[in-house]
């Protein structure tokens, strides 16, 4: 089996999601629309407040919700394993010290850039 690169595992399973996603039901407006504004959202607010957005938009929309289910599956692809689910990135946005928090906001923002790209090309207009 080849090595392959983060970069490369990352958009393979943000393809999946997108496509599983794509198949179960259809990419709705909602979800699409979050999904192009996450990465956005993470520069302009950091990952925690990001991250803390979703949660609290989740309880009134599920798109928010299974938006941060697919970044933490795409995270844990690449070896965050407590990041596994919604409430664990949301957990580690807040507790981890500086330099992890700086890896995991680097390595999230490049997550939500590959599900954007995938929604963007999945996503009718």
């Amino acid at each position: 089996m080849a090595l392959q690169t983060n970069s490369q595992k990352m958009a393979q399973t943000a393809y999946q999601r997108i496509q599983d996603r794509k198949t179960r039901q259809k990419l709705e407006r909602e979800f699409a629309s979050f999904a192009r504004s996450f990465p956005s959202l993470i520069h302009a607010c950091g990952l925690a407040q990001a991250v803390a957005f979703a949660e609290a938009k989740a309880n009134k929309s599920k798109h928010h919700g299974e938006y941060l289910e697919d970044l933490a599956a795409v995270l844990s692809a690449v070896g965050y394993s407590d990041a596994a689910t919604p409430d664990a990135l949301a957990c580690a946005t807040r507790e981890s010290s500086v330099l992890p928090y700086l890896r995991l906001s680097r390595d999230a923002l490049a997550a939500a850039g590959w599900l954007k790209r995938y929604v963007e090309a999945a996503a009718p207009e």
